[in-house]
């Protein structure tokens, strides 16, 4: 096994095994050649791992900085000593897409992936900043789907510019928009005990009341009790219905991607069609998680 996904967190193996999700990966990557193939690796268990490593130290803010600086001197060809099997990863991964983006007057589908995963990786971690910046914080909706959103597109985007080319301008921004909503809400939804105790409440302001176990004065929360921790059903309720809905729009863009492709890329469509259901398998966890 690799050593990306031995690093794995046993809860992240348990919930990729139980949902699917270990069984769709690998076919999605059987379509890859070996350099692309490893890009993927490294930006989904990897970036998975330098999440977990940020959520355990504190304060991450300084940890997420010495990250971003390691990962752009490698990406512009720097010698960076990796001591740690998160700093391998993020000096791998700049390494790869220097590899990838160094023949510019090519303009070749590597080349576009590795300028273009390099930004989006950039972009993912400058949402994280954002998103330390509210710990223990109440938000409004808006607010909280808006960093919701810019994290998950953002990941979302740098595995679709692996997978497959737009074929027309800004293709994947919409989709990448649409999927990352959807997969981070369920996400937030299964994983609210976990969030909260890390300072993180993904409940919106107007549902608070919904929520109970915590103490808030203020705007922000100043007590959690771990034991008592919990969401009713009421609001479990109609955030999984909302959940659906936005993978179900993000399905049918999902079709009409897969539809502007030739019919005779029967390999690319299925690519997009595995993408797919590996999105979804977030819903299905969502799912289990509200009855």
């Amino acid at each position: 096994m690799d050593f990306l996904e031995q690093a794995l967190i046993s809860k992240r193996i348990n919930e990729m095994n139980r949902f699917g999700r270990a069984r769709i990966y690998p076919k999605i990557r059987e379509f890859l050649p070996e350099k692309r193939a490893r890009v993927l690796d490294l930006v989904n268990h990897g970036l998975a791992m330098v999440d977990d490593t940020l959520d355990i130290n504190f304060p991450p803010e300084g940890q997420l900085e010495n990250i971003i600086q390691m990962f752009r001197l490698s990406y512009f060809g720097e010698v960076v000593n990796a001591s740690t099997d998160v700093e391998k990863v993020v000096v791998e991964l700049g390494s790869i897409l220097k590899e990838m983006s160094c023949v510019s007057f090519l303009k070749t589908t590597d080349y576009l992936i590795g300028k273009k995963t390099y930004q989006e990786v950039l972009n993912y971690w400058e949402t994280e900043k954002i998103n330390f910046q509210r710990k223990w914080k109440i938000l409004n909706r808006k607010k909280l789907d808006e960093i919701a959103r810019g994290i998950g597109s953002s990941v979302a985007l740098q595995v679709l510019y692996i997978l497959d080319s737009p074929k027309v301008y800004n293709e994947f921004i919409p989709l990448s928009r649409a999927y990352g909503l959807a997969v981070k809400l369920a996400d937030n939804l299964c994983d609210y005990k976990e969030d909260i105790a890390n300072g993180f409440v993904n409940i919106p302001q107007k549902d608070i009341n919904y929520l109970g176990g915590v103490s808030i004065e203020n705007g922000r929360v100043v007590n959690v009790d771990l034991d008592n921790l919990n969401l009713s059903k009421e609001y479990i309720d109609r955030e999984y219905k909302r959940v659906g809905e936005v993978f179900a729009s993000a399905d049918r863009l999902m079709l009409l991607a897969r539809a502007r492709r030739p019919i005779w890329s029967k390999k690319t469509d299925e690519k997009l069609s595995l993408l797919g259901q590996f999105c979804n398998t977030w819903f299905n966890q969502a799912r289990e998680f509200a009855k």
